[in-house]
């Protein structure tokens, strides 16, 4: 879905056309959910697809805690697509961060940070173009990655830290 380009330009291409961008640490922060919470989206066919909803599970994947949306999942080279994460309200207090990777195959990983809604927040969102040669198709993956604050989300839970 991203040019991974060894270019300034490229990258600073990539960065204009999303809502994200930029290296931010993460010190402190663990994954809440599980590592293979991941969106499948398919770049360059020629039609608009439709909207993708999967749930987000706890670390052990036991445990409901919300749902990630993709609009569309497919589409031509140019595509807009909008991801929304929805934590849900139990757990929304210990997600501090929403980070999106984009695995985009040869084309490399791309990293962005959703925008957090200023009236709820377990509603995260970000705004991807999807960039390609003309005629190029390929399978884009999207990991989602709820980050907390292991000391809170010990300490909410009933759990230990460790």
């Amino acid at each position: 879905m991203i040019v991974q380009n060894s270019t300034w330009f490229g990258l600073f291409g990539i960065c204009l056309l999303t809502t994200a961008c930029g290296e931010e640490e993460d010190d402190g922060l663990t994954l809440f959910n599980a590592p293979d919470d991941t969106i499948k989206v398919h770049v360059g066919t020629p039609e608009i697809g439709e909207a993708h909803t999967i749930d987000l599970h706890s670390s052990t994947g036991q445990v409901l805690v919300g749902t990630a949306s993709i609009t569309p999942d497919s589409g031509p080279i140019g595509t807009e697509h909008e991801l929304v994460v929805v934590v849900d309200n139990t757990w929304e207090a210990q997600v501090e961060r929403v980070r999106i990777d984009v695995d985009s195959g040869e084309r490399g990983v791309e990293t962005f940070t959703m925008t957090r809604d200023s009236a709820d927040p377990g509603y995260h969102t970000v705004t991807i173009h999807s960039v390609g040669e003309p005629n190029e198709t390929r399978t884009d993956t999207f990991t989602v990655k709820l980050l907390a604050n292991d000391t809170v989300a010990a300490s909410d839970t009933g759990g230990s830290s460790q």
